[in-house]
C-alpha cells in the first residue's frame, strides 16, 4: 500500500480490488490491516488531516 502511494495509484480503488482479491465481503474487513502498519497508519492520519477544515485542526 506504501508503494501504491508512492506511485500515485487510486488507493481506495486499490483497496477495492485487494478486498475482492482476498475475499473479504466488505472492504472495510481489508482497511482493518492498515492498523498493523504504523507507516500505513502514520499516511491515513496525514492524508486526513489534510482534508480537515483549519477551524476543526484548530478547535
Amino acid at each position: 500500500m506504501l508503494a501504491w502511494h508512492e506511485e500515485g495509484i487510486d488507493i481506495d480503488q486499490a483497496m477495492l480490488s485487494l478486498s475482492t482479491y482476498v475475499g473479504h465481503a466488505m472492504v472495510t474487513n481489508t482497511y482493518w490491516y492498515l492498523t498493523a502498519v504504523p507507516e500505513l497508519m502514520a499516511l491515513a492520519a496525514s492524508k486526513f488531516e489534510s482534508r480537515m477544515s483549519p477551524e476543526v485542526c484548530h478547535a
